[in-house]
């Protein structure tokens, strides 16, 4: 059955976290045109310097791996064992971490602790449990963060993520510079087969957790900051502390260019304040090198909580001033002692992108302008501009005079008129835009703009294609071990943000889906282009006379719709049964069809 494969799993594409910065000034009624970030490549090839790899003790059995992912690994070691704290973001990564960290000690692991959600942090977990027998803590939402992203949004965040990380790059014939808080992604588009090594949190907490572990005294503190469940570890004794994704040596991702949640970044700049009141000695984040000294760390938090303060305070001046997203983005800078700051300079958030976050977080993205409420639709919008232009050929001209005047933003703003009025068919629109965009990565010091703007060239150029809707592949048998790892009801909610709504135009239809190995009923009910998932107890009747009921372990229902294995033999050998009012079953694979993801 093809379209089991196409069935609520697209292919597993991996969540990680970041963004990108510039500057700021108060917003007054002058302005100032700012155009993106410039003259910054060779800042960017000097920024590698901070990822250089090898393992670095920051005091008596504190140490940090550096460089083997994006993300750092920190060990602790204690009396009879040593904490893990954040795993990377592959089994592959996990493993050269864990060989370095092996050469220093032979003790057990005794706990892992993920000081958030994002992917770079978790997924090589099993590398150092193998058998997921270990404790692992966590904030207490930290899983469903997780299944929000696997169960619902995976396919979109999966292609924008490659595209900010460069990961699509070095198959065009390009390269990563640096991803800005670590060298690069660790692992392959396809995901491979040695990526997914998560284990699901065994410990959590709300607000603040003490706990001794291999004789090593920690505080586990809840701190709202890149994400909702960040935490941060103390240890009091030591004068240690890992701020997770809190701070690093690039201005903060205050908003992330493959797509997030609003991030609430008062909520940040108040969590490094209350990081500062601890008075660290040892500064370890988790990404970037570690920082040692009570008096440069203080330095650190508290320009780095001012910088976020500002760039939230002058936005939310500027919206009460009338001014819209992109007048606040065009004008608001950093002041001089906060751009010129080591620790704030634009390797991975921007301040333009981080205002629009704040005025969208605030006011959402109605701009207070009438026009903007229904606007013409892009292509008509397209075809008359070039028209008022006088025409494509005028249009490209024109572009191609901004590429050579200096202008390729400009340039490839006029070749993205030529390519919506033509449905992307004008090759010679294609062409230009991707010089455009060469140029924009050249002078960019931002690496998640540039692997954005390289990714894009190379895709117009035809050296690489993206499959932006992910529901074409295949999903392989390590990908569908790891679906397993979460609760089938994630899985079933998926179905619903799969539901095609032209196929179920007037469709009235339940089916219950029973799974013995987890003593779990569930019904979905498709009600006319929305489909409910309702949880029922246990002994619950059948809601509707004549429903179909579908028995399947939740395992094999897993291997069923990512196409592991097959329908027809499934329901021949009674892996699956159906009951209900049916001559067969061909209700119920038509039932499904209405979850195809094309």
């Amino acid at each position: 059955m093809a379209f089991a494969q196409r069935f609520i799993f697209s292919p597993l594409h991996l969540l990680v976290p970041l963004a990108s910065v510039l500057f700021l000034t108060a917003c007054d009624s002058e302005v100032a045109v700012q155009s993106a970030p410039q003259a910054g490549s060779a800042e960017l090839e000097a920024h590698s310097a901070e990822f250089e790899r090898g393992v670095v003790q920051v005091t008596d059995g504190v140490y940090v791996a550096i460089g083997y992912a994006l993300a750092n690994t920190i060990m602790i070691e204690g009396t009879d064992g040593v904490i893990i704290v954040d795993t990377t973001e592959s089994m592959a990564a996990a493993r050269q971490v864990k060989a370095e960290f092996d050469k220093i000690t032979d003790k057990p692991v005794k706990a892992i602790i993920y000081t958030h959600n994002h992917t770079d942090h978790i997924f090589g977990a099993r590398v150092f449990a193998p058998n997921g027998d270990v404790p692992v803590y966590a904030h207490k939402s930290t899983w469903a963060h997780i299944e929000r992203i696997m169960n619902v949004l995976r396919p979109v965040i999966g292609v924008r993520s490659y595209h900010m990380f460069g990961s699509y790059l070095e198959s065009g014939g390009e390269r990563v510079v640096n991803d800005g808080i670590g060298p690069a992604l660790a692992h392959s588009i396809d995901g491979g087969t040695d990526i997914y090594g998560l284990i699901k949190p065994t410990h959590t907490f709300s607000d603040v957790m003490e706990v001794t572990i291999a004789g090593r005294h920690l505080q586990l503190i809840h701190s709202p900051g890149e994400t909702d469940d960040q935490i941060v570890v103390w240890l009091p004794d030591e004068r240690v502390l890992l701020p997770g994704d809190n701070v690093y040596k690039a201005f903060p991702n205050l908003y992330t260019i493959r797509g997030t949640r609003y991030r609430d970044v008062l909520k940040w700049a108040r969590t490094l304040s209350e990081m500062r009141e601890l008075g660290a000695e040892f500064l370890v984040p988790s990404h970037t090198r570690p920082v040692t000294g009570a008096e440069e760390i203080d330095d650190i938090l508290g320009v780095y909580g001012d910088a976020i303060q500002y760039v939230h305070d002058q936005t939310v001046r500027g919206m009460n001033q009338g001014l819209d997203a992109d007048e606040l983005a065009e004008t608001i800078q950093l002041p001089p002692h906060l751009a010129s700051h080591p620790w704030l300079q634009p390797f991975y958030g921007t301040v333009p992108w981080s205002v629009r976050s704040v005025y969208d977080g605030y006011l959402g993205w109605f701009d207070g302008n009438s026009t903007t409420l229904f606007p013409t639709a892009k292509k008509q919008r397209a075809l008359r501009l070039v028209a008022l232009s006088g025409g494509a050929e005028s249009v490209l001209a024109a572009a191609q005079e901004s590429l050579e005047a200096g202008d390729p933003q400009w340039a490839a703003e006029l070749a993205d008129l030529l390519l919506q009025a033509e449905a992307g068919t004008s090759t010679p629109a294609k062409q230009l835009k991707a010089q455009a965009l060469r140029k924009l990565a050249s002078t960019t010091p931002n690496p998640n703009a540039r692997n954005w703007y390289l990714t894009d060239a190379l895709a117009l150029e035809g050296k690489i294609t993206i499959d932006v809707s992910g529901v074409n592949a295949q999903v392989t048998p390590e990908q569908a071990e790891f679906v397993k790892s979460f609760p089938i009801e994630g899985i079933l909610n998926s179905m619903a943000v799969n539901l095609n709504p032209v196929a179920s135009a007037g469709v009235d239809q339940s089916v219950v889906f029973e799974f013995p190995d987890q003593d779990k009923r569930f019904q979905i009910h498709v009600r006319n282009q929305v489909a409910v998932v309702h949880k029922l107890a246990r002994g619950t009747e059948r809601a509707v006379d004549g429903e179909i009921v579908v028995s399947v372990d939740a395992s094999d229902w897993v291997d069923l719709v990512t196409g592991q294995k097959g329908f027809p033999l499934a329901l021949a050998n009674g892996t699956i049964s159906v009951e209900g009012g049916l001559s067969d079953t061909g209700e119920l694979l038509s039932f499904l069809q209405l979850f195809r993801a094309d």
